[in-house]
């Protein structure tokens, strides 16, 4: 039997910039984490014994990583080397620029799989992978990839987003019952940061996901995967790792007479989000008729000073619905209608493509087209507050 631990998406060295703005501490927290989840996945392919180590791109969030970032990656990879786990690996679209020999060999039992050498042999199993080498690749990978081998387990790596996913561009399309079909006993894929698993007959394809979640979309990250081979077909576990994650609390604060009652309502919330061992960052929803989300967000910083572990990743803030008045009402239903007008939302999408190409690249899951209706209704929602706010002073 062959086993083996698959990752992908680690993006060491992201800047984390959407989350860095709104909370430096949580940003710093970040860019640790994802270091020390590394750490972490090795430790468990050497403890677990498995006989390689995969990763399905993106390794790096870039193509020009800084020297400390690359010294780092192949200490880790060098440590499983001489724990007798060979690493395979293959360049993702972020990295596809990435040199990885530009400062010598990566070392011994460290596999990096691309067209010019495109399968490596390790036991009796075949590893199988090619690389970007362009950030943006329109077509499949797969009509390159080689044939089986015969009389291996054959395993194919590929960095590609399948037949589509929301919220991720279609880099290396690919149809699953292509991908099934191509004769490999299992495929290891990287690109989109939510896990999944494919099973058709004795084929398995393994999306672990993003080990180190970067931001609350990727909340559902924070996994890596263990793949048994043997006569069978492939088994698959998957295993939370990670250092940090993130969760959402909701708190209704529109009875709070004073500020010290919100406070205490505050870090009641914010303790139930504490994990033993695990670092949590908190998506805060509050109704309230008078604290803004401004207000609240200050107030829950100075409370999360006494709260180990606990971060706050953003807040948002609307007003009782069961408390607005006529004047308020009107006006809510007046924005609610104007939203669904096609003239409206055609403009709203034009300035926020023009925020998109204004914006770094690494923040514009922000203001992606498909949270237009959420950041819609978290503008009235705060125009709402503010109403409310003023007609109980």
């Amino acid at each position: 039997m062959m086993r083996l631990l698959v990752s992908a998406d680690l993006h060491l060295g992201s800047p984390i910039r959407s989350v860095a703005l709104r909370n430096p501490n949580l940003g710093d927290r970040l860019k640790q984490a994802s270091r020390d989840t590394l750490v972490e996945i090795v430790d468990l392919s050497i403890s677990e014994q498995v006989d390689a180590f995969v990763l399905a791109g993106d390794i790096f969030d870039n193509g020009y990583p800084d020297l400390k970032s690359r010294a780092f990656l192949i200490t880790q990879l060098v440590r499983a080397s001489e724990a007798g786990v060979p690493t395979v690996l293959i360049r993702g679209n972020h990295d596809a620029l990435l040199d990885h020999n530009a400062h010598g060999d990566l070392g011994p039992n460290i596999h990096l799989l691309h067209k010019g050498a495109p399968t490596v042999e390790i036991g009796d199993a075949a590893f199988h992978g090619l690389s970007f080498d362009t950030a943006h690749v329109s077509k499949s990978f797969l009509p390159d990839y080689p044939g089986p081998v015969p009389g291996k387990r054959n395993i194919g790596l590929m960095h590609t987003s399948l037949n589509g996913a929301p919220g991720h561009d279609p880099y290396a399309p690919c149809a699953e019952a292509d991908l099934m079909a191509h004769g490999f006993d299992l495929w290891c894929l990287g690109h989109i940061h939510a896990p999944f698993e494919r099973v058709d007959g004795p084929v398995l394809a393994v999306m672990p996901g993003i080990p180190q979640p970067r931001h609350f979309g990727e909340r559902n990250g924070g996994t890596v995967t263990f793949v048994s081979l043997d006569k069978r077909a492939p088994e698959f576990e998957r295993r939370a790792v990670g250092r940090l994650g993130f969760s959402e609390c909701s708190l209704d604060l529109s009875a709070c007479s004073d500020q010290q009652e919100v406070l205490r309502n505050l870090r009641d919330g914010l303790l139930t989000a504490q994990v033993p061992g695990h670092d949590v960052a908190v998506r805060l929803h509050v109704t309230s008729d008078r604290y803004s989300t401004e207000l609240v967000t200050e107030l829950a910083s100075e409370v999360l000073e006494t709260i180990d572990g606990v971060f706050l990743d953003k807040v948002r803030s609307a007003p009782p619905v069961s408390q607005a008045g006529t004047e308020t009402d009107d006006l809510v239903r007046l924005m609610h209608e104007e939203l669904a007008e096609e003239g409206f939302r055609q403009a709203a999408l034009l300035q926020l493509e023009e925020l998109r190409l204004a914006m770094p690249s690494e923040i514009t899951d922000e203001v992606a087209e498909d949270s237009l209706d959420a950041l819609l209704e978290e503008a009235i929602a705060e125009v709402s507050l503010t109403l409310h706010a003023g007609k109980s002073q």
